[in-house]
């Protein structure tokens, strides 16, 4: 008796479905195609899951691509897995995704633009219907025409993409003059070895902002790491050793700042008594470590959900690529204050 009810359980169909929930095939046809929304009602899509539940049935996903012509599977490419910042992304936009019945795979390419180049281009002749490009390269590798209408870039200006930008600039000259009304003038930038659009405008706004204020650009006073905190502690013990080391320190991310904070322990300083730090940060870091950092806060996941939000209304246009701007604040938190 067992194995006639499992045998029907495998071979269950929508037909059987509509049948127990009471409803027509065209309604579980609805639900399981995910167009119910606004045509069938909440009681009645439960009553059709409940019914599929109960006969372990599962639509036939391959017939259902090849009929409606898409997957509803949505790519979100990053290109370091191990940053807390790109968790939060991924957050944001599996859950804006799921108001719309799609599902978010993640795709770490590992800041290698030769791999990532190679993975786009595989995963755009496949099934998967769109994608999210987090501050990833669009160099000349990339063909971008495989993408056009299906891709979303985040962080990183596009002529053939829809983007979404962050306001790096404003929010670095935030963080600048806050550092400066301050009454810091010996300031340190404690940039990333990423070669990337997003940190080339730090370091441009670093630059540009103290040569503004009459303070002269100090070559050393400039180092790089990884986004790893042994490697940013090492950076940022070259600086705190000069001979007239900085009083502040502007850092390009919350994981350099704590590469920041553990050099400064090693060095017996005190933050922000004895150095000041800021940074970019989502929040989560920021107000980890003690004392929690003044940074330029980045809304991760409200960015992820709205990438996907963007990314869909693209599906359904032909128009040109749009550019949207997600604009910055300063947090001000424990780690400034007025130098000695």
């Amino acid at each position: 008796m067992n194995t006639s009810r499992e045998k029907s359980k495998r071979n269950a169909t929508s037909i059987d479905v509509a049948r127990l929930a009471g409803v027509s095939q065209s309604t579980v046809s609805l639900v399981f195609g995910g167009k119910a929304s606004g045509r069938v009602s909440p009681l009645t899509q439960k009553a059709v899951l409940r019914a599929a539940q109960e006969l372990g049935y599962s639509p036939n996903t391959v017939a259902r691509t090849l009929r409606l012509g898409h997957t509803n599977i949505v790519a979100l490419i990053i290109p370091d897995v191990g940053n807390p910042f790109f968790a939060s992304v991924l957050r944001g936009a599996e859950q804006a995704a799921r108001k719309y019945n799609y599902t978010v795979v993640l795709v770490n390419t590992g800041n290698d633009q030769d791999w990532q180049r190679i993975v786009v281009e595989a995963l755009a002749t496949h099934s998967i219907e769109g994608f999210v490009l987090c501050s990833v390269s669009t160099s000349d590798t990339l063909e971008l025409a495989k993408l056009k209408h299906r891709a979303v870039i985040v962080d990183r200006s596009s002529t053939e993409l829809t983007s979404l930008i962050l306001d790096i600039g404003r929010g670095s000259q935030l963080a600048m003059q806050h550092l400066l009304s301050l009454g810091h003038r010996k300031i340190a930038h404690l940039a990333t070895n990423i070669d990337a659009e997003t940190f080339e405008i730090r370091q441009q706004v670093y630059e540009a902002t103290l040569h503004k204020a009459g303070i002269s650009n100090r070559p050393d006073y400039t180092v790089q790491a990884a986004f790893i905190i042994d490697e940013a502690r090492i950076a940022a013990s070259a600086l705190l050793k000069l001979p007239d080391p900085p009083t502040a320190i502007f850092c390009d991310d919350a994981l350099l700042a704590i590469g920041v904070y553990k050099a400064a322990k090693d060095y017996g300083l005190a933050i922000p008594q004895d150095l000041s730090v800021i940074g970019f940060s989502e929040g989560f870091l920021a107000k980890a470590i003690d004392p929690e950092l003044t940074a330029i806060a980045i809304p991760a996941a409200e960015i992820g959900a709205r990438a996907i939000e963007m990314l869909v209304a693209g599906f359904q246009t032909n128009e040109n690529p749009q550019t949207e701007t997600v604009s910055l604040e300063l947090v001000v938190r424990g780690s400034t204050a007025p130098p000695r």
